[in-house]
């Protein structure tokens, strides 16, 4: 079950956790979910919810604004260990329940040498990263319930074949190749192809004609495979 780990001046707070059944809500009003009593937080501030596995974040009118990953959000898919900045204090999405508290609070303390804050998580440019920055580039599966996949591998194989690194299954294998497209690190970006197979890759729901480029929170979708790459960069220290 997915939770959000609270944390301020690098150190864990709380732990709440993200239910179905509501909306967890997050503001300085007491009758949030999540109350942080700071008035650079709204009475009202952002809402948290839980749908068909995919978790969501949204704005609700904050006057200083909701920030995933150092970019501001009125509505957005969050993704496992993304942050969210609100005010002073950092949410830390868990979306499998499995970061532990202590490793986060040693992860935190680790980074507070390098005065890590609420200002110096984001997301880059690939032309931006600078040494001293770690980079975490990976596959968020929106519609299988799958973990993240990491894109360690120059080149990541989506099809049929058995040694693809996403297999496609099912009745969906009849119309996919082997594989069906391809997913490629050149110096620093990624490239889709389409290799093979009926099952031809969408971009942010049109079909490619080519090798395309992707860029950051591209949703790309092969047959049953819906995914969104993610690209973040965090101070190493």
């Amino acid at each position: 079950m997915a939770r959000l780990i609270l944390t301020i001046n690098n150190k864990v707070i709380s732990s709440h956790k993200v239910t179905p059944e509501q909306p967890l809500t997050i503001g300085r009003h007491p009758d949030n979910h999540i109350c942080i009593d700071h008035l650079s937080v709204s009475a009202h501030h952002a809402a948290v919810r839980l749908e068909d596995r995919k978790l969501t974040i949204t704005d609700l009118g904050s006057s200083n604004g909701t920030f995933v990953n150092h970019e501001q959000v009125s509505e957005g898919q969050l993704a496992h260990q993304d942050w969210i900045t609100i005010g002073k204090h950092i949410c830390i999405v868990d979306l499998y329940d499995s970061l532990s508290l202590e490793a986060t609070q040693n992860e935190l303390t680790a980074r507070s040498s390098g005065r890590l804050n609420a200002d110096q998580t984001m997301i880059l440019n690939r032309d931006e990263v600078q040494a001293g920055w770690l980079g975490f580039d990976y596959l968020s599966f929106l519609s299988a319930g799958r973990e993240d996949h990491e894109l360690a591998d120059r080149t990541v194989a989506i099809g049929k074949n058995k040694d693809a690194q996403i297999r496609i299954g099912g009745l969906w294998s009849i119309l996919a190749g082997a594989p069906s497209a391809t997913i490629t690190k050149i110096h620093d970006d990624y490239i889709l192809e389409h290799v093979g197979g009926l099952l031809k890759p969408r971009v942010n729901g049109t079909a490619i004609r080519g090798a395309t480029k992707l860029s950051h929170q591209d949703i790309i979708k092969i047959g049953p495979v819906e995914v969104q790459i993610r690209c973040v960069r965090r101070p190493s220290k």
